[in-house]
């Protein structure tokens, strides 16, 4: 459970020490500290943006429903749009916060093993 309190935080997951973040909303390529590996497919930021989509779509379905009900919808168009459109910019880095934490609990961001260099110097044995 730490380590979900780190990634949502924007620390590594895996470390806690780390930063998840190389700018304002950009992922870092890999944690500072244990050198974990966030960004490793190019697909990794359509999660967060369906869950920020997500969080958008039920807020503003759910001040239609609300306003529809009290009888006042025309009066508060506008509120219901600012209110989904700030919800969703808002609630994205969170969002991709819980992707990553998300994606480390599974497997899928990890330490990359260590590749076999062979040295220029070093005689083949072919």
């Amino acid at each position: 459970m730490e380590n979900l309190f780190w990634a949502i935080s924007g620390r590594c997951p895996n470390c806690g020490r780390g930063a998840l973040y190389a700018g304002f909303n950009k992922i870092a390529a890999t944690c500072s500290v244990c050198h974990v590996r966030f960004e490793r497919w190019a697909g990794n930021w359509t999660i967060p943006v369906v869950m920020g989509y997500t969080t958008a779509a039920l807020v503003g379905f759910g001040l239609i429903f609300f306003y529809q009900w009290r009888g006042t919808l025309m009066e508060h168009d506008t509120v219901i749009m600012a209110a989904a459109v700030l919800s969703g910019v808002t609630m994205y880095p969170l969002c991709k916060n819980l992707s990553m934490y998300m994606l480390w609990k599974n497997g899928f961001v990890t330490v990359d093993p260590p590749t076999l260099v062979r040295s220029v110097d070093e005689p083949s044995s072919d």
